[in-house]
């Protein structure tokens, strides 16, 4: 793997005598950063089962920021570390120079601000444009603090790329129905989960120290994956369990806060981002999930394929699809739904009740059981196979 700053002077020849040379055609992915987010993770995983597939093609993965490579980046791919600083207006700027010096045939980009750009810079630079929503739109821009300019530039842009990767059939909808997206322009593939090598990655020893008995929670510490209300639900339950959360964000220092606040020091350990995440979650006795907006809920597909139980709120737009249900109010929450607990978003009470029914081990056993049943549903072939499929007829003129 070798890293590439795009603001150094591009090379030159010298010689009396100039050699044409064809070069191998560059396939682009594109993303902010590869920190410790999902949207890295899924990424990361992406390149790893596209190895060997793309023997014809240069592959680069251009970050538009330069920091921290959390994620394992295989030895085949270019990396190109850009210098975007969180700005739209100078990540405009070195991506275009990228572009220009690169001129890759396709560029696959994941997250907003990547997206955007991939598909302003395509009619300049006039290569197509592949973006990868990876959330439920219209919730996730719910939070954003200038929530009526990202859905105008999302609106501005998302119609014209050449194709639209919908994660889910609901966040498909969702780009169809409220951002113009062209139907026969979307194409919804999920992320791989790779069941064998989760396995693997959950014998090694967990990096952290950890209670004797803990439910789990994973994610950006942000508004939208309201650890909030988890927490809230937690000191309603009082569960023999502690309960740790693997992540960090913007809102870790007000979740400390409400932590001292419920009266749960001591019982509420948050260690930050762990890059290998999998020996904790297969030691928890149940993964919960409080998010008010998914795309695809990878947390909660690796979770059930390492038979941890799951919790999760019925939020826009996988979990129910996930664990085939329906969250309804009134409703037992044990019967919501066939592979794990599904409650209603915000709902701190019916946590609470779910918390509650898994102290009783041999009803978590019966859900680990499910939950493991149908993770098999979701593999690595098929999204490799849909994503090649993609490259392929991008590639045509």
């Amino acid at each position: 793997m070798s890293d590439a700053f795009y603001d150094a002077p591009a090379p030159t020849t010298s010689g009396a005598k100039a050699t044409t040379i064809k070069a191998r055609p560059t396939l682009t992915f594109l993303i902010n950063s590869m920190e410790g987010g999902g949207a890295e993770r899924a990424m990361a995983n992406l390149l790893r089962h596209l190895s060997g597939h793309l023997p014809k093609m240069k592959v680069d993965l251009v970050l538009l920021d330069d920091l921290p490579v959390v994620q394992d980046i295989p030895d085949w791919v270019n990396l190109v570390v850009l210098d975007g600083r969180g700005s739209m207006l100078r990540s405009a700027r070195v991506l275009a120079r990228y572009f220009l010096r690169a001129r890759p045939q396709i560029c696959v980009s994941y997250l907003a601000r990547s997206n955007a750009l991939n598909v302003i810079l395509s009619k300049l630079i006039r290569h197509r444009a592949v973006i990868s929503e990876r959330v439920q739109t219209t919730s996730h821009l719910k939070s954003a603090r200038a929530s009526a300019l990202y859905r105008y530039i999302t609106w501005l842009t998302y119609p014209r790329a050449f194709r639209v990767i919908a994660v889910s059939e609901g966040v498909a909808d969702d780009l169809v129905e409220n951002f113009a997206v062209a139907r026969d322009r979307t194409r919804v593939i999920g992320n791989p989960i790779d069941g064998a090598a989760l396995a693997k990655a959950a014998q090694e020893t967990p990096a952290i120290d950890l209670p004797p008995r803990y439910i789990l929670a994973v994610g950006r510490m942000v508004v939208n994956k309201n650890f909030e209300m988890l927490l809230h639900g937690y000191a309603k339950a009082r569960p023999e369990a502690d309960l740790v959360i693997l992540g960090d964000g913007p809102e870790r220092e007000a979740l400390e806060r409400l932590v001292t606040t419920l009266g749960l020091d001591g019982r509420v350990h948050m260690p930050g981002f762990v890059k290998n995440p999998y020996p904790v979650m297969a030691g928890a006795e149940a993964l919960v999930s409080c998010s008010n907006a998914e795309g695809f809920p990878n947390t909660i597909i690796e979770a059930m394929a390492l038979a941890t139980p799951v919790i999760a709120t019925d939020c826009p737009s996988g979990p129910s699809v996930v664990l085939r249900g329906k969250a309804l109010k009134g409703a037992p929450i044990e019967s919501n739904a066939r592979d794990g607990l599904l409650i209603r978003m915000g709902a701190s009470d019916e946590l609470a009740q779910a918390l509650e029914l898994f102290e009783d081990p041999d009803r978590r056993h019966q859900f680990a059981a499910r939950a493991h049943a149908r993770a098999q549903a979701f593999g690595v072939d098929a999204v490799v196979r849909d994503f090649l499929d993609v490259i392929e007829t991008s590639t045509r003129t």
